[in-house]
């Protein structure tokens, strides 16, 4: 079997996590629920961070699911001529971007693409009932996120198989397009003689004039 898919065998687990929680003081809980809204709010970043395609595929996702209705979309992919294996096939490569928070995997960092064509996922997003609103919100995140990333989704040749710098076969969302190692050690010097900074939670690009730019939250550092 191809390690470039996510098999329709692998198996989502719930997180028993009720027992646990009953044990918990009062202040415990509060600690723990909103430490988690905390960790999903933050953990947005992580898509801007992986490669250029996650932002949108998350985007289209989360429209796609949007009403928690998964058979309604399910009879929906069906009714317009898409196979229940396919759907499968689509909701695999889903469950894996989201475990994976990229297209890419945690581990290795090597791409994994549907294991479906082109025409049949968009036929899936298409067929959402939302669609045929012609004024909702789903309709226009499809329209004008899918033609941006159809093809980063699909491909798996080089620089599209492995998250890396560019002048080594890869993507990477983390840094520039035109970022090397020697740029990461520059920024990486600058970083750790100022107090306050990390490379772990920082951005950095490089400017046509050879100065960059590193990202720290909102505020940018020249």
């Amino acid at each position: 079997m191809s390690s470039n898919i996510i098999p329709v065998e692998t198996t989502v687990s719930n997180l028993e996590c009720g027992e646990a929680f009953s044990h918990l003081t009062d202040r415990e809980k509060n600690y723990a629920y909103f430490m988690s809204k905390a960790s999903w709010a933050g953990a947005k970043m992580v898509f801007n961070q992986l490669c250029y395609e996650a932002p949108p595929l998350f985007m289209m996702f989360q429209a796609y699911f949007q009403e928690k209705d998964f058979h309604r979309v399910k009879e929906a992919a069906m009714a317009a001529g898409v196979s229940a294996e396919d759907f499968q096939r689509f909701v695999a490569y889903v469950a894996g971007f989201y475990s994976n928070f990229c297209n890419y995997q945690s581990f290795g960092h090597n791409k994994f693409i549907p294991e479906i064509d082109s025409k049949t996922f968009k036929a899936i997003l298409d067929s959402n009932p939302l669609m045929a609103e012609e004024h909702a919100l789903y309709k226009s995140v499809i329209e004008e996120l899918w033609p941006q990333v159809e093809k980063e989704i699909f491909s798996i040749d080089s620089p599209y198989s492995v998250i890396n710098f560019p002048e080594e076969g890869g993507v990477t969302g983390y840094f520039g397009r035109n970022f090397k190692k020697d740029d990461l050690k520059n920024v990486t010097d600058f970083i750790t003689q100022r107090p306050g900074l990390d490379v772990l939670n920082t951005r950095a690009f490089k400017k046509a004039d050879g100065t960059y730019v590193i990202t720290v939250g909102s505020v940018d550092t020249n």
